[in-house]
C-alpha cells in the first residue's frame, strides 16, 4: 500500500503559517511589506485587542485587478519573481508568495481593493484558506485587508500567545523597522482607537526625531561615507546618549531590516574608549550594496543576511563611524593643518607693575611629637600672631592626645574580639571589628575571624534596596516625596506603553506620575530614598532594565520592577564612602535575608582566609 501522498492545500497552508505568521507582529510586518511595494504614500495599521481580534492595514497603493486579487491566495503566487535567478537580486520586500495564503489559512481575511484604472473594486473573503466570497465594490484607490480572528482555528498557537502589552511591543517593533526604511510615507498605527505612532511623511532625521522624541535631535552625528564596494549612510548617537538595552540599534541593508552581530562589534570598536563596558550605542546605519554580493534568507521571518567578504564591510562601517566621530570632536583627530583657520591675535597686556609674589610663611619651631614645648610668637614667622594661643597651646596636644586614645582603644578593643571564644551562633563572615577601607572605590575591605572579607559596595546597596523595596510592596503603599517643580520625562512610544503597565507598582513605590504631552509623564513624586534631581534619570535605567522582560505574571513583574529600581537607585562606582557610611552598609548588608548575592545571582562578598595568603608565602 502507498504511504506518500500529497497534503490538502489547507495543511500545506498551515504548515507554511508555521513559517510565516507566529504571531499578529509577523501578519503586520508582511502586510505593510506589501503596500510599500505597492507604491503605498500612506499605510495606516488599525489593531483591535492588538491584533489578536483584528488587524486592518489600509493602503493608497496602486492596488490589484480581480483575478490578481483572487491569485494573491494561491500558494507560491508572487509578482516578484519570475525565475531562479530573481532570487539572488532582490529588491522588494513581500517577494515570497506565502504571506497571503499562510494568513489565509489561520485567520478570517477580508480583501478590498482597486486599481486606479478600473471603475469596480473587488472583495473577497476567505477563511480557512476557503474563499467564502467574492464581489464587485465600489472602493477607493489601493488596497484594505482585515485579518480577524487569528488563530482561530489553531486553538493551541493562539494559547501561547503573550500577554497584550508584550504582543503590542512586538507589533509596534515590526512597525518601526518598516517605518524607518521608508520616512517618505506616513504612517499610523492605533490600538482600539488608542493612536500610537502618527508619523507623517518626512526626511529621515525628522523619522528619528518623530520616534524617538525630540531630545533625541540634537545626539544624532550624521554618517555618509561611499566607496567602490558600499554605500553607507544614516546617524549615530553621542556617546553620551547610550544604553544599557538594546532597541535603538538598528541595520538596514537595501532597505531591508537586518541583525548582524558581526557589524555590530564594528561599531562598538568604533566608540572604543568612549563608551562604558556596559554601555550599548544608538545608532541607525544604512547600506546600500550590489544584492549579488549579499544573501538574505528566504525565510521572511527571519532577519540575518550574509555578505560576501565580511571582513571588508567590518572595517568600512568602523572607518565611517570614527570618521564621523572625529568630525564632530567626539574623538578628536591630530590635525596640523592650519590653512584657513581662524587667526586671533590676543591684544597686547597693559603695564601691571611689577608682579605680585606670594610670601610663603611657616612656624620654624614648631615640633607635633614634643607636647611640652609651646609656641610663642617669637618662634613663629606669622605676622600678628595669626593662629589664636588657645590652639597653640591646647588644641594641638590635646587632638593628638585623643587620637592617640582612640588608636589604643580600637586596639584593645580588636585584641578583645579576636579571641577564639566566641559565640557559635556568630555569624562567621560578620567583621570583627569596625576598620574598613576601600579598593578603587569599588570594594570595601574588613577583617574577619578566618580572614578578609571583601564586598562590592554597589551590589551590596542593591540588596539593600531590593530589600526594602519588596517589604514596601508586600506592606504598604509608600508616600512619595512631592516635587515642587514637576518635571517631564520624554519617552519612546513603546516605552510610554511600558510605563503605563508598570505603573500601579511605581505609585506603590512612592512614584507619582501623570501622562502629559505626547509619550510623556510628569514626574510629581518619587521614593523618599533618592534625591528628586536625580529622578528622571534613575526613571530612564529603571525603564531600560525592565523593557525586555516579560510581566504577565504580577508577583513576578513586581520583583522584576524592584530589581530594575534597586540597580537604578543603588550608588554608582567609584564613589568615596566614609568609614561610617561604609559601616552602614555592611550592618545593613547582613541585616537582609540573603547577604552573599544580588537578587538577580551576583556575588556581592568573597573572602580572603588566613591560610590561603600564608599559602602565598611559603
Amino acid at each position: 500500500m502507498d504511504i506518500i501522498h500529497l497534503l490538502p492545500d489547507s495543511v500545506a497552508n498551515q504548515i507554511a503559517a508555521g513559517e510565516v505568521v507566529q504571531r499578529p507582529a509577523s501578519v503586520v510586518k508582511e502586510l505593510m511589506e506589501n503596500a510599500i511595494d505597492a507604491g503605498a504614500k500612506e499605510i495606516q495599521v488599525v489593531l483591535k485587542n492588538v491584533g489578536k481580534a483584528n488587524i486592518q492595514v489600509i493602503d493608497n497603493g496602486k492596488g490589484m485587478s480581480p483575478m490578481d486579487a483572487r491569485m494573491a491566495f494561491e500558494r507560491h503566487a508572487t509578482s516578484k519573481i519570475s525565475s531562479a535567478q530573481d532570487l539572488f537580486s532582490l529588491n522588494t520586500l513581500g517577494f515570497r508568495g506565502e504571506a497571503l495564503p499562510s494568513i489565509a489559512s489561520v485567520a478570517e481575511v477580508e480583501l478590498k481593493t482597486k486599481r486606479a484604472e478600473d471603475e469596480l473594486g473587488v472583495s473577497i473573503f476567505i477563511a480557512a484558506s476557503e474563499v467564502k466570497k467574492q464581489e464587485a465594490i465600489n472602493s477607493p484607490q489601493g488596497t484594505n485587508i482585515s485579518v480577524k480572528n487569528l488563530f482561530y482555528n489553531i486553538p493551541a498557537r493562539r494559547k501561547f500567545l503573550k500577554s497584550d502589552t508584550t504582543e503590542l511591543r512586538n507589533i509596534t517593533t515590526e512597525f518601526l523597522r518598516v517605518a524607518l526604511t521608508n520616512p517618505s510615507i506616513a504612517f499610523s498605527v492605533t490600538n482600539n482607537g488608542n493612536n500610537i505612532y502618527n508619523l507623517p511623511a518626512s526626511i529621515l532625521r525628522q523619522r528619528i526625531v518623530d520616534i524617538f522624541g525630540k531630545s533625541m535631535n540634537s545626539k544624532l552625528i550624521h554618517i555618509d561615507c561611499k566607496t567602490g564596494l558600499v554605500e553607507i549612510k544614516g546617524f549615530i548617537c553621542n556617546p553620551n546618549h547610550t544604553r544599557k538595552t538594546y532597541g535603538e540599534q538598528f541595520f538596514f541593508v537595501n532597505n531591508r531590516f537586518m541583525k548582524h552581530p558581526f557589524f555590530h562589534k564594528a561599531i562598538l570598536s568604533a566608540y572604543s574608549g568612549l563608551l562604558g563596558s556596559d554601555c550599548i550605542p544608538s545608532y541607525f546605519i544604512y547600506i546600500t550594496v550590489d544584492p549579488s554580493l549579499i544573501d538574505i534568507n528566504i525565510h521572511p521571518t527571519k532577519t540575518e543576511v550574509k555578505f560576501q567578504n565580511e571582513s571588508d564591510f567590518f572595517q568600512i562601517i568602523m572607518a565611517a563611524i570614527k570618521e564621523s566621530l572625529g568630525k564632530f570632536n567626539i574623538t578628536p583627530p591630530l590635525d596640523f593643518d592650519t590653512e584657513d583657520r581662524f587667526d586671533y591675535t590676543p591684544p597686547p597686556k597693559q603695564d601691571q607693575g611689577a608682579p605680585f609674589i606670594p610670601r610663603v610663611t611657616y612656624t620654624s619651631g614648631y615640633n607635633p611629637f614634643n607636647y611640652t614645648s609651646k609656641i610663642t610668637p617669637e618662634d613663629s614667622d606669622f605676622e600678628n600672631s595669626a593662629t589664636p594661643s588657645s590652639f597653640q597651646k591646647e588644641k594641638v596636644p590635646a587632638n593628638w592626645d585623643i587620637l592617640f586614645d582612640g588608636l589604643k582603644e580600637e586596639k584593645e578593643e580588636a585584641v578583645q574580639t579576636s579571641i577564639p571564644e566566641m559565640s557559635e551562633s556568630l555569624n562567621p563572615l560578620q567583621p570583627t571589628t569596625a576598620c574598613y577601607f576601600q579598593i578603587k572605590g569599588r570594594y570595601i575591605v574588613t577583617p574577619m575571624q578566618s580572614g578578609l572579607m571583601l564586598i562590592d559596595q554597589k551590589r551590596a546597596h542593591e540588596r539593600i534596596l531590593f530589600e526594602k523595596y519588596i517589604h514596601t510592596l508586600n506592606s504598604q503603599k509608600t508616600a512619595g516625596q512631592k516635587n515642587l517643580f514637576p518635571e517631564t520625562i520624554e519617552l519612546s512610544a513603546s516605552d510610554f506603553m511600558l510605563v503605563e503597565e508598570i505603573l500601579p507598582d511605581l505609585e506603590y513605590l512612592g512614584f507619582e506620575l501623570n501622562a502629559s504631552e505626547k509619550n510623556g509623564y510628569a514626574i510629581h513624586a518619587t521614593p523618599p530614598e533618592f534625591s528628586y534631581n536625580h529622578a528622571k534619570k534613575i526613571l530612564t535605567e529603571l525603564i531600560e532594565h525592565y523593557k525586555n522582560t516579560e510581566g504577565s505574571v504580577r508577583q513576578k513583574m513586581q520583583e522584576r520592577i524592584v530589581i530594575a529600581l534597586s540597580k537604578a537607585s543603588a550608588m554608582n562606582y567609584s564613589t568615596t564612602l566614609t568609614c561610617e557610611e561604609m559601616g552602614d552598609i555592611v550592618e545593613n548588608l547582613f541585616a537582609c535575608k540573603s547577604h552573599n548575592f544580588t537578587a538577580d545571582g551576583k556575588t556581592i562578598i568573597h573572602t580572603i582566609n588566613y591560610e590561603d595568603v600564608n599559602s602565598w608565602f611559603k
